[in-house]
């Protein structure tokens, strides 16, 4: 899961310039170190420590991204916001969501309205537990959402994770991307 968040990280690399696209990364473990190197990174958390005080910078900045949409009753046109697509990378999820007092959770109120504000997040967990944390604000608020997914290897008694569909034991890099329009389909992913 880790290597496939890098591959996503070169992906932005190459897709946006540093104006276009900003990271913010959250990695207890430091599997994503070095990930990023063209001036993309404006944050990387590597602790609970300092967390809290991340995941309240990027609410605060995602406010003033939903305040600035400006709506005119009498045209049908919706002004948008402009500025940088921000990207949350967050690796090992269990351990945040695990930490009393997740602090991501302060971004859940902005997932609704991620494709107005330019807010992407990649999400990565273990698979194990995966189908209780289906009960986490955060997760949960993504499933709601709909939002596309890869379940890589994992034991078919999780229960169902993304849709109705469960993981299954795989090689390494092998899935099931999960897009609700497209169903399931079995990917592999690159190595990096």
């Amino acid at each position: 899961k880790s290597n496939l968040l890098r591959v996503i990280a070169a992906g932005i690399e190459r897709r946006w310039t540093p104006q276009q696209a900003k990271v913010i990364t959250f990695d207890y473990r430091r599997g994503l170190l070095g990930a990023l190197q063209q001036g993309h990174q404006i944050g990387y958390v590597m602790n609970s420590t300092t967390a809290p005080e991340m995941a309240g910078n990027i609410a605060a900045a995602l406010r003033e991204r939903v305040g600035s949409i400006t709506v005119d009753p009498t045209s049908p046109q919706i002004s948008t916001w402009s500025g940088p697509k921000l990207f949350v990378l967050i690796d090992d999820y269990e351990m945040m969501a695990s930490a009393a007092g997740n602090p991501l959770l302060q971004i859940v109120e902005f997932i609704p309205q991620a494709r107005d504000i330019g807010l992407h997040i990649v999400l990565a967990r273990s698979a194990g537990g995966a189908g209780r944390a289906a009960f986490d604000p955060l997760l949960q608020r993504i499933r709601e959402m709909g939002t596309p997914g890869v379940l890589l290897s994992g034991p078919r008694d999780e229960g169902a994770i993304l849709g109705s569909t469960r993981m299954e034991p795989f090689p390494p890099g092998r899935g099931r991307f999960v897009h609700r329009r497209y169903g399931a389909n079995l990917v592999q992913t690159a190595r990096l």
